[in-house]
C-alpha cells in the first residue's frame, strides 16, 4: 500500500506507514495528544452528524415532526467537520494545493518555493484569524441564540477563529520543517 502523506509503500498489515509514524512520534506528546482529540472530535462529530440527519428524515416522514433546532446543529457541526478536517489534511501536508508552478521551475528550487509558499499561506491564514476573530465577537454582541439547546450562536462559530490558527500553526510548522530539510541538504 502506498502511503498518502510521504508516497512511500508499506506493508498493509501494518495500517500505518512506518516513516509516517515515526516522524509523529518525534513530534513529542502534546503533539500527538493534540492530534488524538482532533481525530476523535472529527469522529464524535460526524457520527453526531449523520446520526441527528437520519432522526430528521425518520422523523419527519414518520411522525411529521422532527428535532428543534436539528438543522442548525447539523449546519454547524458540517462547519466544525469542514475546518477540523483542514487541520487535518494541513497537518499531514494532504492539503489542496496548485502545484502547476512548481511544476515548472527547476528541481533544486523546489524545496524553496515550497517554504515560502507554506510561510505565505501562515501569513494569510492570520489574516483570516483576525477576521474571524472579529466576526465572532460580532455575533457575541448580536447575542443570537441558536434552536438546538439555546446556545449562542458564537459558541458554534469559535471554530473559525480557532481552526485558522490551528492551520496558520500547521503551515508554519510545514515551513520550518521544509526551510531545515533545505538547510541539511545544502551543508551536505
Amino acid at each position: 500500500m502506498q502511503c498518502l502523506k510521504c508516497g512511500g509503500d508499506f506493508d498493509p498489515e501494518l495500517l500505518e506507514c512506518p516513516v509516517c509514524a515515526a516522524e509523529r512520534r518525534q513530534h513529542g506528546r502534546i503533539n500527538q495528544a493534540l492530534v488524538k482529540v482532533e481525530d476523535i472530535l472529527l469522529e464524535v462529530f460526524l457520527g453526531v452528524m449523520v446520526v441527528m440527519v437520519l432522526l430528521q428524515i425518520l422523523m419527519r416522514n414518520l411522525f411529521q415532526s422532527g428535532i428543534m433546532g436539528a438543522d442548525d446543529l447539523v449546519r454547524h457541526l458540517v462547519l466544525w467537520i469542514a475546518f477540523l478536517g483542514a487541520g487535518i489534511a494541513t497537518r499531514s501536508r494532504a492539503h489542496v494545493k496548485i502545484d502547476a508552478f512548481a511544476k515548472l521551475i527547476p528541481s533544486r528550487h523546489r524545496p524553496f518555493v515550497d517554504v515560502l509558499i507554506n510561510l505565505f499561506s501562515c501569513v494569510i491564514c492570520g489574516v483570516l484569524v483576525y477576521a474571524s476573530y472579529q466576526f465572532v465577537c460580532i455575533e457575541r454582541r448580536a447575542c443570537g441564540v441558536s434552536t438546538f439547546l439555546h446556545l449562542p450562536v458564537w459558541v458554534f462559530e469559535m471554530i473559525l477563529p480557532v481552526g485558522y490558527l490551528v492551520i496558520a500553526f500547521r503551515f508554519a510548522r510545514n515551513g520550518l520543517s521544509s526551510l531545515l530539510e533545505m538547510l541539511k541538504g545544502e551543508m551536505r
